[in-house]
C-alpha cells in the first residue's frame, strides 16, 4: 500500500504542480466554452450595416406597406440600441447582488445579446419594376448580391391577393391546395438561416391577410376584426408545482429558456474536460516510461498492478482538483452575479461519483494502449475509436436536452461509456428522472468500470515490457482474455 500511494503522489504532483497544468486550466474553459460567448463579443464590435433588399410586387399593392413596416423595425432597433448603451454606460451596481438589474430587459434577452442572437442590421427596401421582368433580371440582381451591393431580393406573385372560388364541400373539407397560397420567392447567400427571411414572411404574410380581408368583408367593420384576430393570447413558461413547507401548493420559477440550454451543455463539457485533462498526461506518462525504458526500472521496485493502481489513484487526485478549482469558480461567479438559485446542487454529489469512475475508466484504457506502443503516432490509431465513444454524447446533446426522458435519452445513460456525461447533463435539466434510473447507470457504470480497469490492467502488464511493433487489436483482446495476467 505505501508503494501505491507514493507513486500516487507522485502522478498527482506531475500532473498539477506545473505550468502547463495551470496554462491548460486557464485556457480549457475559453476553448471549450467560450464559442458560445464568441459570437456576442463579436457582435459587439460589429457596427449596424444597412441590409439592402430588392422587391419586386408583381400585386402593385404591398410594396409601400412592407416599406413601412421596415422603417418602423429601423426605429425600433434604434431605440434599444439607445437604451443599451444609456444601461451600458452607467455606473456599476453597488452590490454585487444588483448585478444585471441595471438593464432594463428580461433574462432571455440579455442571454441572447450576449450569445450573439440579436439582430442589429436595419433593413432598406429597394423596389423593382415588374414590367418585363425575368431571369435577365433575376440573374443581375444576383450579381448585385455578389458584389454586396444588395442583400437579397423578394418575388412576391400577383396570387397571393386574388381569391379562390369556394364551395360548401371545400368549406366543411378544406384541400392543402385551397389553405396554401401561391409561394413567394426569397433569393440570397444564405436563404436558409436568414433572420431577415423570417422577418420578411411574417411581415408579408400579416399583410397578405389584411388585404385579403378587406377584399372579403365590410370595409366598416374591418379595423374591429383584424383587431380581434391579432389580439392574442401568450403561452408562458412556468414550472412544476410543489407544496412548500408551509403548505402552500405554489410554482417553481419561470424557466429561463437560454439557461435551461446552457446549463446542462456546460455540465456535460466540464465532464468532457475533466475526463480530457486526466485521460491525456496517462498516455504520455507511459509512453515517456516505456520508450525511455523507466518502466523496467519501475517494475524492479513494484509490480504491474501496484503502478497502475497508484497512476490511477494520483489521476483520480488530479481530476478532482481540477473539478474544484472548475465548479468552485462557476459558483462563486454565479453567486456573485445573484444566480445562486441556478446552481445545480443535486447534480454535483452524482457528478463527482461519475467523475471518478469516468476518469479511471479512460485513463485505464490510454494507459494500456500507451503500454502496447513505442510511438505516440501508433497510439492516435488505436485511440480513435475510444475518441468517437468518449465523444458521442456530444453529438447528441441537444436531443438530449430537449428531451431528457426519451427512449434514446435513457438508452445512452445507460451505456457505460456515456453514462457519466449523458446522466449528469439529464439530471442538470430539472427535468425529474426516475430514481431507479439513477441507481441502474450508477452501477452500470461501476461494472463497466470496473470490467474495463480489469481488462486495461492485463494489456498493462504484457504490453509495458514489450517491444516492436504495434500490436493488432486482436492480439490486445488476447492479452485480455488469457489467465494469470494479474
Amino acid at each position: 500500500m505505501h508503494k501505491i500511494l507514493t507513486i500516487a503522489v507522485r502522478e498527482y504532483q506531475a500532473m498539477v504542480a506545473t505550468k502547463a497544468f495551470l496554462v491548460a486550466i486557464a485556457l480549457m474553459p475559453i476553448l471549450m466554452l467560450g464559442g458560445a460567448w464568441l459570437p456576442g463579443l463579436l457582435q459587439g464590435m460589429e457596427t449596424p450595416t444597412p441590409r439592402t433588399i430588392a422587391v419586386i410586387d408583381n400585386t402593385e399593392q404591398l410594396f409601400d406597406q412592407i416599406q413601412r413596416a421596415a422603417e418602423d423595425r429601423n426605429r425600433t432597433l434604434e431605440q434599444d440600441r439607445a437604451v443599451s448603451r444609456a444601461s451600458t454606460s452607467s455606473a456599476f451596481p453597488e452590490s454585487p447582488s444588483a448585478a444585471g438589474k441595471a438593464v432594463v430587459e428580461d433574462e432571455d434577452e440579455q442571454a441572447k445579446r450576449a450569445l450573439g442572437l440579436e439582430e442589429i442590421h436595419p433593413y432598406l427596401l429597394e423596389k423593382v419594376p415588374v414590367e418585363d421582368f425575368g431571369d435577365e433580371q433575376r440573374l443581375a440582381l444576383s450579381e448585385r448580391i455578389r458584389k454586396g451591393e444588395l442583400y437579397a431580393f423578394i418575388e412576391i406573385p400577383a396570387e397571393v391577393l386574388q381569391p379562390r372560388p369556394l364551395t360548401p364541400d371545400n368549406i366543411i373539407s378544406p384541400s392543402a391546395e385551397l389553405m396554401q397560397l401561391a409561394g413567394m420567392r426569397w433569393v440570397a447567400q444564405d436563404a436558409a438561416l436568414s433572420d431577415a427571411r423570417r422577418w420578411a414572411e411574417g411581415v408579408l404574410n400579416q399583410i397578405i391577410r389584411a388585404r385579403r380581408l378587406s377584399a372579403s368583408i365590410n370595409p366598416l367593420v374591418l379595423p374591429t376584426v383584424m383587431l380581434e384576430l391579432d389580439r392574442k393570447s401568450t403561452l408562458e413558461s412556468a414550472g412544476l408545482y410543489f407544496r412548500d413547507e408551509a403548505g402552500r401548493i405554489v410554482s417553481e420559477e419561470k424557466p429561463n429558456e437560454i439557461t435551461s440550454l446552457m446549463l446542462p451543455m456546460g455540465i456535460m463539457m466540464l465532464m468532457f474536460m475533466v475526463i480530457m485533462m486526466a485521460a491525456q498526461p496517462m498516455l504520455e506518462s507511459v509512453l515517456e516510461e516505456k520508450t525511455l525504458r523507466i518502466a523496467e526500472v519501475l517494475l524492479g521496485s513494484a509490480n504491474s498492478r501496484q503502478l497502475m493502481t497508484g497512476k490511477l489513484l494520483g489521476n483520480v487526485a488530479g481530476s478532482l482538483t481540477v473539478f474544484v478549482l472548475y465548479s468552485g469558480g462557476g459558483i462563486a461567479a454565479a453567486i456573485w452575479q445573484g444566480y445562486s438559485d441556478s446552481v445545480p446542487w443535486h447534480v454535483l454529489p452524482w457528478f463527482v461519483v461519475f467523475q471518478v469512475l469516468a476518469v479511471m475508466l479512460y485513463s485505464s484504457i490510454f494507459m494500456a494502449i500507451a503500454a502496447s506502443v513505442t510511438q505516440l503516432r501508433e497510439a492516435q490509431s488505436l485511440l480513435l475509436p475510444v475518441w468517437m465513444v468518449v465523444m458521442m454524447p456530444l453529438f447528441v446533446w441537444f436531443n438530449i436536452i430537449r428531451e431528457p426522458n426519451s427512449t434514446m435519452s435513457t438508452a445512452i445513460s445507460f451505456f457505460p461509456p456515456s453514462t457519466p456525461m449523458v446522466m449528469t447533463m439529464r439530471m442538470a435539466t430539472g427535468a425529474t428522472i426516475p430514481w431507479w434510473q439513477s441507481v441502474l447507470s450508477m452501477a452500470l457504470m461501476v461494472v463497466g468500470t470496473a470490467v474495463g480497469v480489469l481488462v486495461a490492467a492485463r494489456i498493462y502488464r504484457v504490453g509495458i515490457l514489450r517491444q516492436g511493433k504495434a500490436p493488432r487489436f486482436t492480439e490486445m483482446l488476447q492479452w485480455a482474455f488469457q489467465r494469470n495476467q494479474v
